[in-house]
C-alpha cells in the first residue's frame, strides 16, 4: 500500500475508528479468499457485528472498507494473507481497509450466527469485480453513507446485506465423487493396457473410505462397479444427493509421453454461457416458492451460479498444493474447461485428473495402492480444509 494511499485511509478512518473506547465485542478472525472476479472476506467475532461495508477511493486506488464500531479486532487475531482482489488491508481500531488490485462491488453480505461447532458470529462478504467507473460512482455516494452509519443515524448498505440462519451443525457435509468413463466408455489406455475406468475406480474408493473415516461426511460414488454412466445422470444424482461438492476424477493423456502430473479443472467462461440452457433441458432449476416472482428468481439463481463458481475456484486453489504433496503436478495446474460435469449451477464441482496414463511413472504411482492412497489422501485434506474454512475454524487432522 503506498504512503499516501495509507494516509488518506488514516484521515479517513482514524478518528471514527479510534475514537471509541466502550467495545462491545473482539474479531477473532480475518479471511480473504478469492480467485479471478470473485473473493470472499469472512469476520468471525464473539460477538454479532455491527456492521458497514462501504467503498473508498482516492487517486485512482481504491479500497473496501467494513466498519464495525463496536468491536476491535483482537491482538492474537488470525489474519492469514489475502488472495484475490485484495491485495493487503489495514487494521485500524474499529474497521478494517482492504486495498483492492481491481475494482469490486458487494454481491452480498450474509451474518451467520454460532452453532455447537463454532460457537462465534461470522461475517461473510463476498465480492464480484466491476468496472472502475461504477466502483468510483458507489465510492461517492458511500462519502455520506458512511458518515450516517458512524454517526449512528444509518445502519450501512441495507441493499447488500441478508441474514442467514446457519446451518445445524450436527449436519454432515454431502460429498459426491464421480469416478469418470466405466462399462463400455474405458477412457485412456496405459502402455500396459491399463484403463483409466479401472484407475479412478479405484482412487475414488480410496477417496471414499477415507472421507466415511472421518465420520464428518456423507459420501456417494457415481458409480461403485465398471458402469457406464451419462453425464446429466451424474449431474442430477450429485443434485438429489444434496451434493456439497462434486469432485470427478479422471486420468489423462498426452502425445508427449514425458508430460505427467494432476491437472484441477473448474467451469470455464464458455461453460458458464452453458449452464442456463442446460439446467432448463435437464430439470436443474433451483426451488423457489410458488408465486415468486421471474425477476426474484432470476436474481437468486444469478447470486447461486456466482457462489458455486467462487466455491468451485476456491476448492480448486486449496486442492493443488495437497496434489503436489503427493505427486507431480502440471504446470499452470488450475485450468477451466466446459466440461458437462461441472455445469450444475447450484453444486461447487471440480474434474481432477490425478496423472498421464501415457506417462509410465504415473501409471506406476497410480496402479500401486500407495500411490493411490496418497492422492485420496490429498484430495481428502482439501476437502476438511475447504470447509473448515467454510465454518470457520481449523481443520481437524
Amino acid at each position: 500500500m503506498t504512503g499516501k494511499f495509507r494516509y488518506f485511509l488514516l484521515l479517513l478512518c482514524a478518528v471514527v475508528w479510534l475514537g471509541n473506547s466502550a467495545l462491545a465485542g473482539e474479531i477473532s478472525e480475518v479471511s480473504v479468499v478469492g480467485e479471478g472476479e470473485y473473493t470472499r472476506i469472512t469476520l468471525a467475532s464473539d460477538t454479532e457485528i455491527r456492521h458497514g461495508i462501504f467503498s473508498l477511493a482516492h487517486n485512482g486506488q481504491r479500497a473496501i472498507a467494513i466498519d464495525f464500531p463496536d468491536a476491535r479486532v483482537g491482538t492474537s487475531a488470525v489474519t492469514p494473507a489475502p488472495t484475490g482482489a485484495v491485495t493487503s488491508y489495514e487494521i485500524l481500531g474499529g474497521g478494517i481497509a482492504f486495498r483492492l488490485s481491481h475494482a469490486v462491488e458487494v454481491s452480498r453480505a450474509l451474518s451467520i450466527g454460532p452453532t455447537t461447532a463454532d460457537p462465534r458470529h461470522r461475517l461473510v462478504v463476498d465480492l464480484v469485480r466491476v468496472s472502475p467507473v461504477r466502483f468510483d460512482r458507489e465510492a461517492a455516494v458511500d462519502v455520506d453513507r458512511r458518515a450516517a452509519f458512524l454517526s449512528g443515524e444509518g445502519a450501512g448498505p441495507a441493499e447488500a446485506v441478508e441474514m442467514a440462519a446457519a446451518e445445524p451443525a450436527s449436519r454432515k457435509r454431502v460429498i459426491v465423487i464421480d469416478p469418470g468413463h466405466g462399462g463400455h466408455d474405458p477412457g485412456a489406455s496405459a502402455h500396459d493396457l491399463t484403463r483409466e475406468k479401472t484407475i479412478v475406480l479405484a482412487t475414488s474408493q480410496a477417496l471414499k473410505t477415507k472421507l466415511d473415516a472421518t465420520g464428518r461426511y456423507t459420501v456417494h460414488l457415481t458409480r461403485s462397479d465398471d458402469t457406464y454412466i451419462d453425464h446429466e445422470d451424474r449431474v442430477s444424482m450429485a443434485r438429489n444427493w444434496g451434493a456439497d461438492l462434486f469432485i470427478s476424477v479422471h486420468a489423462d493423456a498426452a502425445g508427449n509421453s514425458s508430460v505427467s502430473g494432476a491437472t484441477v479443472y473448474t467451469l470455464s467462461a464458455r461453460g458458464e454461457r452453458r449452464v442456463d440452457g442446460t439446467a432448463s433441458a435437464n430439470g436443474w432449476q433451483l426451488p423457489v416458492e410458488d408465486g415468486t416472482s421471474q425477476e426474484i428468481v432470476g436474481i437468486l439463481t444469478d447470486l447461486t451460479k456466482r457462489e458455486t463458481k467462487t466455491n468451485s475456484s476456491i476448492f480448486a486453489e486449496m486442492l493443488i498444493p495437497e496434489l503436489a504433496g503427493a505427486g507431480p503436478i502440471v504446470r499452470n495446474s488450475h485450468r477451466r474447461e466446459n466440461f458437462f460435469v461441472l455445469l450444475a449451477p447450484d453444486v461447487p464441482a471440480v474434474l481432477v485428473e490425478i496423472g498421464f496414463l501415457t506417462n509410465r511413472a504415473d501409471v506406476a504411482r497410480l496402479s500401486s495402492q500407495q500411490g493411490r492412497d496418497r492422492t485420496a489422501a490429498a484430495i481428502a485434506n482439501a476437502i476438511d480444509t475447504y470447509f473448515a474454512q467454510a465454518a470457520g475454524h481449523t481443520a481437524v487432522n
